[in-house]
This record gives C-alpha cells, sequence and structure tokens, in this order.
C-alpha cells in the first residue's frame, strides 16, 4: 500500500482531534494490504507516531507498538572471542501487577478493600452499589463470599476461605463450609478431609493441618497485567467511586474470560508421591527413601522418570498410611518420581520466542510445591560459547542432560537473568545446551540453579465480551466502561 493511503488513514483519524486504538489499527492495515509492512512503511508508521503522538490515547500508543512489531533482539557488536556474548530480549511493555487477592481471611467477612476482593468495602461491594444505583441486579460480593471449599459437600463454590490454616479439628469455622448440613457454621465441628499425605481426602483421623494462605488469583493478576494498561486514575460512575486499586481488582476477576485460551508449555510440579510398581502389577504410592538413581538413564513419561534397568538390590518405600515396606529387585518391575524439572532448551527457546513477539508472559519462576505466577518481560543471556566456560561449569553437568549424555555437538553454556514486572525483581538460570547442524538437540541445568516450572500467555487480545464464569456479576462490559475511562 503507497505512503499515501497510511497518510489518508491519518488524517481521517486525526478529524475527532485524537486517534483512538480503533484508528490505529485502521492506520495500520492500510500498510497491510501487501501482506506485510515494509521498511518504507514502517518508516512513515514511525515517523506518525513521532509526530503526532501527543494526539494518541494511551491504549493507542500501546496497540500502535503492539501491531508494528516488538523489540527485536539488541545485540551489541560482536564481543572478542575471548569473551561471552550478551543478548538482550524484551517485550514492548513493562506489565503491572498488584496483590495476589487472597481468598483466606482472618475470621471474620470484613477483609481488607486493597487484598480481597471480598472485602465489605472492596471492589465488588462497590459494584453492587453500581449496579443497584443503575438498577441492575446486585450480586457480585455475595458469590464471592461463597465458600471456597464447598465441593468438599458438594455445593456451589465461590472465592472465601475464612482463615488461612484449615484446621480438621474446627472444620467449619476455618473452611466456612456447612460440614454436618445443619445450616450454620459451628465451632469445634471435628470433620475428616485431609489425608496423610497433606492433601484433600480422608485417613480416618481428625487432625490434620493446612496452610492455604498462599491460594489466590496470582494467576488471573498475571493475565490481567499482560492484557490490560495499568490503570492510572480514579473513576466514577453513578456516584460510585473506583480506585486504580479497585480497577485492578475488576480487571483480574475479569482476566480468565478474555485472551481466548493459553498457550501453556513445560508440565507443572504437583509435588505427587512416588510410585513403586511390582512385577504382579500391584501399584504403592508413596515415598522411596533408599538411594535410586532418577537421572539420564530413566524414562521419562511427560513429567515422570521411571526407572526399570538400574534399580538397586532392595528398595524401601514409606507408604502413604506411614508403614514402610521393602521390595527385592526381583520384585519390581519399575519406580517411578514425578520430575522438578523441565527441558532446558524448550524453556530457552520458548522465553525467546514469546519475548520477540513484543508481549510480556507469564512463568511459575520455580519448581517448588508451591505456584506463583509471575509476569516476565525481559531476558538478558550471557552466552559462553567456542569452548568458553563459566565458573559454575563442568564436564559432570554435561553427562546429565535432559535427553540424555551430550554428544559431539557445540556447546553453550548459558547464564539467564529473567526480569519480572511489577517490581517482582529478576531470577537467574543457568544451564547449557548441545548445538548441532544450526538446532539446540539437548541441554541440561546446572545443579544449584533454579528452572522455570512452567510458562503461558493468552493467545488472543481482550474483546470485552462474552460471560464471566468466575463472577457473573462482573460484566465484561461494565468494567470496559470504567477501565477505558481510567486509562484515558
Amino acid at each position: 500500500m503507497s505512503i499515501d493511503s497510511i497518510r489518508s488513514a491519518l488524517t481521517t483519524a486525526l478529524t475527532n482531534k485524537r486517534v483512538t486504538r480503533d484508528e490505529v489499527r485502521t492506520i495500520v492495515k492500510s500498510a497491510q494490504d501487501g501482506g506485510s509492512i515494509d521498511a518504507a512503511e514502517r518508516a512513515e508508521l514511525q515517523a506518525m507516531l513521532n509526530t503526532h503522538g501527543s494526539k494518541f490515547t494511551a491504549a493507542a500508543k500501546t496497540e500502535f507498538t503492539r501491531l508494528i512489531g516488538g523489540t527485536a533482539i539488541v545485540t551489541p557488536p560482536p564481543a572478542p572471542t575471548n569473551q561471552p556474548e550478551k543478548v538482550t530480549i524484551e517485550a514492548t511493555r513493562q506489565p503491572w501487577t498488584t496483590t495476589y487477592w487472597p481468598m483466606a481471611g482472618s475470621g471474620n467477612e470484613a477483609g481488607n478493600p486493597q487484598t480481597h476482593l471480598w472485602a465489605k468495602e472492596g471492589t465488588l461491594s462497590k459494584v453492587d452499589a453500581l449496579l443497584k444505583a443503575r438498577g441492575q441486579a446486585e450480586g457480585a460480593r455475595n458469590f464471592e463470599l461463597k465458600p471456597n471449599l464447598n465441593w468438599l459437600v458438594g455445593k456451589e463454590s465461590g472465592h472465601y476461605i475464612p482463615q488461612s490454616n484449615l484446621s480438621e479439628i474446627d472444620a467449619e469455622r476455618t473452611t466456612g463450609v456447612d460440614f454436618n448440613n445443619n445450616g450454620k457454621i459451628d465451632a469445634d465441628v471435628k470433620w475428616d478431609f485431609i489425608d496423610r499425605n497433606g492433601q484433600f481426602g480422608k485417613d480416618g483421623k481428625t487432625e490434620s493441618r493446612m496452610d492455604v494462605g498462599w491460594w489466590g488469583s496470582c494467576d488471573k493478576v498475571a493475565r490481567a497485567g499482560i492484557l490490560f494498561e495499568e490503570p492510572k486514575k480514579a473513576v466514577t460512575l453513578n456516584g460510585v467511586t473506583f480506585t486504580p486499586q479497585d480497577i485492578k481488582g475488576l480487571l483480574t476477576v475479569l482476566a480468565d474470560s478474555q485472551g481466548g485460551g493459553s498457550d501453556f508449555v513445560g508440565n507443572r510440579y504437583d509435588a505427587n508421591p512416588d510410585t513403586v510398581t511390582l512385577k504382579n502389577g500391584q501399584q504403592l504410592k508413596g515415598t522411596i527413601v533408599s538411594d535410586v538413581k532418577f537421572d539420564n538413564t530413566s524414562r521419562r513419561q511427560q513429567d515422570w522418570q521411571i526407572n526399570s534397568n538400574n534399580l538397586p538390590d532392595e528398595v524401601k518405600v514409606k507408604l502413604m498410611d506411614g508403614t514402610e515396606k521393602t521390595f527385592k529387585k526381583s520384585e519390581l518391575s519399575y519406580v517411578a518420581r514425578e520430575d522438578k524439572r523441565d527441558d532446558p532448551v524448550l524453556m530457552h527457546e520458548t522465553i525467546s520466542a514469546w519475548l520477540k513477539s513484543g508481549r510480556p508472559a507469564v512463568m511459575d519462576k520455580d519448581s517448588a510445591d508451591h505456584v506463583w505466577n509471575y509476569n516476565f518481560y525481559k531476558a538478558d543471556d550471557t552466552l559462553y560459547k567456542n569452548g568458553l566456560k563459566p565458573s559454575w561449569a563442568n564436564d559432570e553437568l554435561l553427562k546429565n542432560g535432559y535427553s540424555g549424555p551430550a554428544g559431539d555437538g557445540k556447546i553453550v553454556w548459558v547464564e539467564r537473568k529473567v526480569s519480572l514486572g511489577g517490581g517482582g525483581g529478576t531470577e537467574n538460570y543457568r544451564y547449557w545446551m548441545e548445538e548441532k547442524n544450526g538446532k539446540f538437540i539437548n541441554g541440561g541445568w546446572d545443579t544449584s540453579s533454579a528452572s522455570p516450572d512452567f510458562l503461558w500467555r493468552p493467545q488472543t487480545e481482550s474483546a470485552f465480551t462474552g460471560r464471566n464464569e468466575r463472577n457473573p456479576f462482573v460484566d465484561p462490559k461494565l468494567v470496559k466502561e470504567i477501565y477505558e475511562a481510567s486509562i484515558r
């Protein structure tokens, strides 16, 4: 498309004295009817932003940057051969974050409006006030206040837990669940709902506890920080004022219904018990306490390592009921353990590719039992090639790659620093990759390095349409009205 057509589209957009996000899409589309944007057209588009940027809304600027492409790899001139190579990959903008909106409270329903979506004076109470002022049905806060653990007794669940530490000794007051079905929450009701492994289930006793203080909406906050601009100012509608923090809460509640599905990479570590399978077909679960090796000699099945050929003469396992049993090698078919580490090549290439697309993404930054979803927007790499090695590198690491020992390919040792959004700091990873015929075919982690548990990102942009299953009283169109007033 000619430069004249781009300028014509801009002239039309400027008739309203400001350029909106939809008008940006029209302008960029005028440069794409040939299938792509050539260098001259890109230069014209960039000059347009430089000249008329003050007339673009904040949303329009973000959309413009996204459509013409994110920040590419910034690579300095080649370093001397005796120095590692430095590479930075960065998205076009930093994502925002906020509290993880914990479900658990401190034994009352008042909560803290800054941290609890279900709080008495919180964002969902304000949604109800706005709905009431407009003559519409209320219910956003009450929906949120339904006990999250109601599913234990087959009832509809919401997003509220009275206390952060669940106790089988005081089951109803700590969970909010009416276990004895008498229509009220009683003190000191004993109920068996936690098994010996500390998971939901039964073990015939009522003495277990479970920490749920980390339960919340960190995944939805991360998704919202990618999909939406950060709210900048308070908005008052029908006499109800929503602060920027309130609006972040609304975007969190809305997030799962927007952006289509999710691209997901990696296998989440779920802290599943070890499995011992006997030759007679019997399968037992617990914790293997013998020194059984799970390494490159093990067979992989999804995120499980399976050892059937390199077993010791005897294997002792502590079963789920607390008893211990010892099995001879001749009795065993195989033993299996959930793997905490994913393929470093997959993680390296996915983080790079996603950031090159211009959009931030999300990771659980390590493979501990808990799950914390962090936005990330930049990766700074130090690459040791052509025989160079960092201080932590050694040949032993090359023997235990994700796909077996390293072969005769070129080895690249990597130190990657990932920047997390919303003041989350950075996370550092160390690993090696084997390159052959222009492709990375294997890799392994430094034994003292963390490794990402999984990565994910929304597949599309937000359209503010559809039904919000997370809380049906928080309508996407209503959130759009509040949100767009906050970013103008």
